[in-house]
């Protein structure tokens, strides 16, 4: 049963929606060039202004004239000065809400200020600055969150935030280069998120010589990709030394519907490792969902 809710909570909750339905219509004023000023708290208590203005202003184009008006009218007040000098701050609310802030309106000059906080030992910090550069993209975005791996490791947030900045080759460059150990395996994740089928080549690579996680993580991002022309080298990850490269493989092999390929990853169901024989018993049944019924392939079963 439901706990009826108290008078206080109701209005301030009716408080909260009359604040947040204010908010949009002053920035949507904006966008339509019905307003030329804005100035907007970010911290203000009991309403996520950045969620709001993120929801207004997701399917703008970066340097559209919505979005152009928008940051113009926050810097006739003085507002984005604000948002970045509180990356500064002591407070880690303060710092997560203006790095969000300054995401979801993606301006670019903001970069240099939002690199130092993708060390930020506050979780909260680290990834809203990673979430930001993200959403303002560009090489500039690009190098900081590969940095910020080459520092910290490849973290999820980190690899989500990369696959969306990187500009155009960037990923498959990356993918040839000498970094630190860990990097490259995000880099490949990331490069699986985009589905670009320049990165192939590059994955294909790393497959074949990479470090056991670069190998198993290359094999995700290839399935990822539907890349049917890596099937062969896919096959003979299935021998790899590495369960977890075995266990990505026959995983991908399923992803990729290589039907013609049943036997050999049915054959690791006698794997010596557990986590192979629980992944190849998962592939196989994925494999004998999807067989063509009606070719006879049922006798797979």
């Amino acid at each position: 049963m439901t706990a009826k809710a108290s008078p206080i909570d109701v209005i301030s909750g009716a408080r909260a929606g009359m604040r947040r339905a204010a908010v949009r219509r002053t920035v949507t004023a904006v966008i339509e060039g019905k307003r030329q000023r804005l100035s907007l708290d970010v911290n203000e208590r009991g309403l996520d202004v950045v969620a709001v203005v993120n929801h207004l202003t997701a399917h703008l184009q970066s340097e559209g004239p919505e979005m152009l008006r928008l940051v113009g009218a926050l810097q006739q007040t003085g507002a984005t000065d604000g948002l970045i000098e509180d990356l500064a701050s002591t407070d880690p609310r303060r710092q997560a809400q203006s790095a969000r802030m300054l995401g979801t309106l993606r301006i670019e000059p903001a970069v240099p200020w939002l690199v130092p906080l993708l060390a930020s030992p506050e979780a909260m910090v680290s990834e809203a600055a990673a979430r930001a550069l993200g959403k303002i993209g560009g090489a500039r975005s690009a190098e900081a969150l590969l940095g910020g791996m080459q520092r910290s490791g490849p973290r999820r947030v980190f690899i989500v935030a990369l696959a969306r900045a990187a500009p155009d080759l960037f990923l498959e460059v990356a993918l040839a280069g000498n970094h630190r150990p860990g990097v490259l395996q995000g880099v490949a994740l990331a490069a699986g998120l985009r589905r670009r089928q320049a990165s192939v080549r590059p994955l294909v690579e790393l497959l074949l010589w990479g470090s056991r996680r670069e190998r198993a993580a290359s094999c995700r991002a290839l399935g990822w990709m539907g890349a049917e022309t890596a099937v062969p080298v896919i096959v003979g990850a299935l021998g790899d030394r590495d369960w977890r490269v075995r266990v990505s493989a026959a995983k991908t092999l399923a992803v990729l519907q290589a039907h013609l390929y049943f036997a050999e990853i049915d054959a690791l169901r006698q794997d010596r490792d557990p986590h192979v024989r629980k992944a190849a018993r998962w592939a196989a049944r994925r494999l004998y969902k999807s067989l063509p019924r009606s070719e006879g392939w049922w006798t797979w079963r």
